[in-house]
């Protein structure tokens, strides 16, 4: 394995996959693989061998979208943050409308 046969990116990159108590799926990067030129196999390199002996492969782009469509936990606390305030200028509206009837 040369860097002449070792296309520069990998296809793929392997995780171990731990499920969360919240239901939730943490994905550990452990390495990653790189397609054949013949397109007929891959050459994995390992980091690191999760005890448990599984490793997920994931390409690139399908990792990337599943973490945009996840929300990240500062996102939720902006929300969440935006949310409250919009609710607490609705409020003064609507006590104040309740007193002109």
């Amino acid at each position: 394995m040369t860097d002449e046969t070792q296309p520069k990116r990998p296809s793929h990159y392997a995780y171990q996959v731990n499920e969360g108590q919240d239901g939730k799926s943490f994905f550990n990067k452990v390495g990653a693989a790189f397609a054949h030129k013949d397109g007929q196999g891959f050459n994995v390199l390992l980091d690191s061998v999760p005890v448990d002996g599984r490793v997920t492969l994931r390409t690139p782009q399908e990792r990337l979208q599943d973490m945009r469509n996840e929300p990240q936990p500062q996102q939720q606390e902006q929300t969440q943050q935006q949310e409250q305030r919009q609710a607490e200028q609705q409020q003064p509206q609507q006590s104040t409308q309740g007193h002109e009837r």
